[in-house]
């Protein structure tokens, strides 16, 4: 008995110990890791926060062609931060303006963006834009930040700010956390072995007692499926278990005929509940969720393949006063109408969705924007001359539609229905019932 209770012990020691190990091993390789990667990111954002400032001060001298003032500068950024190997300031033309320190002489590429390189070192390259300040609508979105903007929205390009930082500190710092780390890893591999120790003495005590528990529950009782000699000190063990076993096995084909029953119906309510999800109650076209998801898709089949891609945004002129003048049944009506109307219009590989309220878009794959501009003066008439029959009389409504192209350069969709949504109250403001392209001036809308 005590040396099958020694090999058990054993086994539960390397059972317990061994996973504990490893989990410890690899909790502090990821703790080493993420942190270092923290370090090398804390520094990329100071060089990339010091050439920010360094180019905000150099902007006007560079823009004035004050040489002494950006060399006054760049020797200030050095004196500043001890880690600064060296600071220039470029022209638009890639022309040295002022230097200061140890640049290494390769030049990095000026193609009018930030920058950051990190090898041997942490190399920023910082354009410099005339700064603007921003006149805020607040009836309109928040103009982004001058790195945010697109590259003709910018200005003109005034030159480049360019810092280079040492990477020996950061270097120092992950060789202290190395050490920190296999410290910690001794220490907790340690632990683990005395927890594993206490462990498996503690229960191979319990086995001996549960022994002589099964035993007694075994005797006489339904017949052993496990061999029990061969068991050695687990043999009664064995024998109770293969009585539960029986006991267990009666329910088991109806406990598993449940579960599958219970499954399917769960799978069936979840299929229902997905596609009332990405359907519009009303009108049976997609719903908002559903035309976020195709949207987001085409944009990057449409980035992958670089083909066209449209969006019509759609909106009922003066809905609002057939609520309040006819009933929201009638106004219901109309909106189930108009949702057929357009269906019928275009494509199978096109989407039609509803927003909600009495605005809906439209995707349309492979397309340009003269023949979304078309397709949408074809769903413009086809609703204007279709009519309901209310209270025994035709009515007549009409819709504005806005029609933008996606930009590759715009990866967000909130972006391209925002360009869509402008082209839409252009439209309105142009006296509705019409279609207009984004980019059309105000002559330049289409008419009716």
């Amino acid at each position: 008995m005590t040396l099958q209770l020694g090999g058990i012990r054993m086994r539960l020691w390397l059972a317990t110990a061994l996973p504990a190990m490893v989990v410890i091993a690899l909790l502090v390789i990821g703790v080493a890791s993420m942190y270092g990667d923290r370090m090398a990111g804390a520094l990329r954002d100071r060089g990339i926060a010091s050439a920010r400032q360094l180019g905000s001060a150099a902007e006007f001298m560079v823009f004035a062609g004050d040489h002494e003032g950006l060399v006054r500068l760049a020797e200030s950024a050095m004196r500043s931060d001890a880690q600064l190997r060296g600071v220039r300031v470029y022209n638009a033309q890639g022309q040295v303006r002022a230097s200061a320190g140890q640049v290494k002489d390769r030049l990095p590429v000026f193609d009018g963006t930030l920058q950051v390189l990190m090898h041997d070192r942490l190399v920023v390259v910082q354009p410099l834009y005339p700064s603007a300040v921003p006149i805020e609508d607040p009836y309109g979105p928040q103009a982004p930040a001058i790195d945010e903007q697109p590259h003709g929205q910018r200005g003109r390009l005034l030159g480049y700010a360019v810092l280079e930082m040492s990477l020996d500190a950061l270097a120092q710092q992950r060789h202290d956390l190395l050490v920190w780390t296999l410290w910690t890893a001794a220490g907790g591999l340690l632990l683990a072995g005395l927890l594993a120790s206490l462990i498996a003495a503690m229960i191979t005590s319990q086995i001996a007692r549960i022994n002589r528990v099964v035993e007694r529950v075994g005797q006489g009782q339904l017949g052993a499926r496990a061999d029990v000699n061969a068991s050695g000190i687990l043999g009664p063990l064995a024998q109770g278990i293969n009585a539960m076993i029986a006991r267990i096995a009666v329910t088991q084909e109806e406990l598993q005929q449940q579960i599958d029953q219970a499954t399917q119906e769960l799978r069936a309510q979840k299929d229902a509940a997905e596609q009332a999800a990405r359907t519009d109650a009303l009108t049976g076209v997609a719903s908002r969720r559903a035309f976020s998801e195709a949207a987001e898709a085409e944009m990057q089949r449409a980035l992958r393949y670089r083909t066209e891609l449209s969006l019509l945004m759609m909106d009922l002129d003066h809905f609002k006063a057939v609520n309040d003048t006819h009933g929201h049944v009638t106004g219901d009506a109309v909106l189930v109408s108009f949702a057929q109307t357009v269906v019928q219009q275009v494509r199978k590989v096109d989407l039609v969705a509803r927003l909600g309220g009495e605005e809906f878009v439209v995707l349309l794959p492979n397309i340009t924007a003269e023949q979304s501009t078309a397709l949408a003066e074809r769903i413009r008439l086809a609703f204007a001359n279709s009519h309901l029959q209310v209270d025994g009389r035709p009515l007549h409504f009409t819709v504005s539609i806005g029609v933008a192209q996606f930009d590759p350069r715009e990866l967000t969709l909130n972006g391209w229905l925002a360009r869509a949504d402008a082209a839409l109250y252009r439209a309105k403001a142009l006296g509705r019932n019409r279609v207009v392209l984004e980019g059309q001036g105000l002559d330049e809308a289409a008419s009716p």
